[in-house]
């Protein structure tokens, strides 16, 4: 290596010349792994009925709240609380059209099931999910405001909550499961009989 002087402002500064080896930055990891994703709407938990669930938690021993708040907040979700946009058909549709455009470029969109107030998506992303899940609500959100007042939407600001829920999936009898228990969705709501029945499931399209 050679060494060179330089003087700049009567300040000595030294620069070595030689082979110099650079180390790029690891990328972060592209979660390939099969993913259930869950948005809910803004106004499906209202702050009444979780002032109510903490009260009533407090009753309940400590190693059973984490499953009591889980499935009173099902219970409060299957009330359908709220403006419930997405049971109307032309909502269900827009959104359908958002993961079905994705589908093949940015995931593998595996099962879905749109709610009343809630949407289940099982995918394969070959992108990240925080971004998949931002252009979701993005979209969407711009869409349901555009025709707000034309549908009768009720909408004030957005559309979903800002929180999202993500869960892997570990293995194939985990996915049998998840998938099951995601098309038996409205049935526990009490929207339909049977899985097939509800409209806006990829239940209903493997009838066809």
């Amino acid at each position: 290596m050679s060494r060179t002087t330089y003087t700049i402002n009567n300040r000595h500064f030294e620069v070595w010349r030689g082979w110099y080896y650079h180390t790029p930055k690891p990328q972060p990891e592209i979660p390939y792994d099969i993913q259930l994703v869950t948005l809910r709407l803004a106004d499906a938990l209202p702050a009444t009925e979780l002032q109510k669930m903490d009260f009533d938690a407090r009753m309940v021993q400590p190693s059973e709240r984490v499953h009591f708040k889980r499935q009173r907040t099902q219970d409060i979700l299957n009330a359908c609380h709220g403006s419930c946009a997405l049971q109307h058909p032309e909502v269900a549709r827009a959104i359908l059209d958002v993961l079905e455009d994705q589908h093949a470029k940015r995931y593998k969109l595996i099962a879905w099931c749109i709610m009343p107030n809630q949407l289940h998506v099982l995918i394969e992303p070959c992108c990240p999910l925080a971004r998949i899940v931002q252009d979701w609500k993005a979209i969407t959100t711009r869409w349901a405001l555009q025709h707000n007042k034309r549908l009768g939407l009720k909408l004030k600001k957005g559309l979903w909550m800002k929180r999202y829920q993500d869960r892997f999936i570990r293995d194939k009898t985990h996915l049998t499961e998840v998938t099951h228990k995601l098309h038996e969705s409205p049935v526990i709501a009490g929207l339909c009989e049977r899985p097939e029945e509800w409209r806006w499931s990829s239940a209903h399209n493997k009838r066809h």
